[in-house]
C-alpha cells in the first residue's frame, strides 16, 4: 500500500510541476523588459543597482522554469507506466530519456524550490518595477 500512496504522491508532484513551470515564461519575458528599462535608465544616469537586481530577476525565472522542469521530469519517470499521467507528460519523459537517460534518471527532484522560486522571482521583479517606474 506504501508504494500505491508513494505512487499516487509522485503523480500529483508531477502533474503540478509540470504545469507551475510555465510560470518561468511570463517571468522571464516581465524581468527581460525590466533589465531592458534598467539598462536605459543606466544609460540616463540611474542606478546600476537597477540592472543587477534585472539580472537577478531575470535569472530567478529561468531558475523557476528549471527547478519545477526538473521536479516534475523526476516524478514523472517513476511513474511514466501509470496511465493516469498526461500523455503529454509521459511523451516528454520518453523524449528525455531518449536524449540522454543518465542525466535524466539522475535529476534530482526539488519540490520546495520549485514552490518557493517563483514567489522570490515575483517579489523581485516587483521591486526592480517598483525602483523603475516611480516608487
Amino acid at each position: 500500500m506504501a508504494s500505491a500512496s508513494s505512487a499516487a504522491t509522485d503523480l500529483k508532484v508531477a502533474v503540478r510541476h509540470s504545469r507551475l513551470r510555465w510560470l518561468g515564461a511570463p517571468l522571464l519575458l516581465t524581468g527581460a523588459l525590466l533589465l531592458v528599462l534598467a539598462f536605459l535608465g543606466v544609460a540616463s544616469g540611474g542606478s546600476g543597482w537597477n540592472v543587477m537586481l534585472g539580472l537577478f530577476g531575470t535569472g530567478t525565472a529561468l531558475a523557476s522554469f528549471g527547478a519545477n522542469h526538473d521536479t516534475a521530469i523526476a516524478h514523472a519517470v517513476k511513474v511514466r507506466g501509470n496511465p493516469e499521467l498526461p500523455a503529454a507528460l509521459r511523451d516528454e519523459v520518453e523524449q528525455e530519456l531518449q536524449r540522454d537517460r543518465s542525466d535524466t534518471l539522475s535529476l534530482r527532484p526539488s519540490a520546495m524550490a520549485g514552490l518557493i522560486v517563483p514567489f522570490v522571482c515575483i517579489g523581485v521583479q516587483s521591486y526592480v518595477a517598483w525602483r523603475l517606474l516611480g516608487g
